[in-house]
């Protein structure tokens, strides 16, 4: 909230600045009106523009939430399909591989023999994602299973979301939502540098800038007058970035 502070503060103070007329006129381009109005909806426009980026990255952080949360019963569902269209074994025991991996309940010390991927690089993720359960490993593997699936001869199902075009399309929303998070993710970061570097940093800042000005009004009209009194219930914090 103390950024919310300083920019309030600072409304006010080129609310009182306004009111002095033509007995305001600095010398410094900054300290006047024009530079201090500008740079005040900057930073307004900074807040809101940081306000609407977390939002945005909480509204995908709740739906991938969801998306992933609906796996485990995806994939049950999916076994049970198997059972039921009596496929091999080996091609059971594969793919309750992968089901373990998406689902972290892999038994400990368990050896069994990683699925051979079509390049080193994707069988090495499989045997790394024993110990991982992230929302990329995740994705990662149940792209897997559903390539598996698609090659599993009398796989039968009547549920349209169990259909192997359904599942990869599945696997295609899962990934996609980790990129718009990061995406998402990347942008609120950029709007808080951005925002920060309008309230903190140098010299045009918004926190050196309200010091500056203070300082000016004390010097024009005397640090004991009634101007400078209407300073003092103006306090303008800097936070500690980098």
């Amino acid at each position: 909230m103390s950024h919310v502070k300083n920019a309030d503060a600072y409304s006010r103070l080129v609310g009182i600045c306004t009111g002095y007329g033509g007995t305001y006129n600095p010398g410094r381009q900054t300290l006047q009106l024009k530079a201090m109005r500008a740079l005040l909806e900057a930073v307004q426009s900074s807040l809101r523009d940081v306000s609407q980026k977390r939002n945005a990255l909480s509204g995908i952080t709740n739906e991938r939430i969801r998306a992933y949360k609906n796996l485990d019963l995806l994939i049950g569902r999916i076994i049970g399909t198997l059972k039921a269209s009596q496929v091999d074994d080996d091609t059971l025991a594969n793919v309750r591989y992968y089901t373990r991996l998406i689902t972290g309940r892999m038994k400990a010390g368990s050896n069994r023999p990683a699925v051979t991927g079509e390049d080193n690089d994707a069988e090495s993720l499989i045997k790394r994602a024993l110990t991982q359960q992230s929302y990329v490993a995740k994705a990662f593997n149940f792209m897997r299973l559903a390539q598996l699936i698609e090659k599993v001869p009398g796989y039968a199902t009547a549920a349209a979301d169990l259909q192997p075009s359904a599942l990869m399309k599945e696997a295609d929303r899962l990934m996609a939502l980790n990129e718009a998070w990061s995406k998402a993710k990347v942008a609120l970061a950029n709007a808080r540098i951005h925002r920060d570097t309008l309230l903190y940093k140098g010299v045009d800042s918004l926190h050196s800038n309200a010091l500056a000005v203070k300082s000016y009004l004390r010097v024009e009209f005397g640090s004991q007058s009634q101007q400078a009194a209407q300073l003092s219930e103006l306090s303008f914090t800097k936070r500690k970035i980098r």
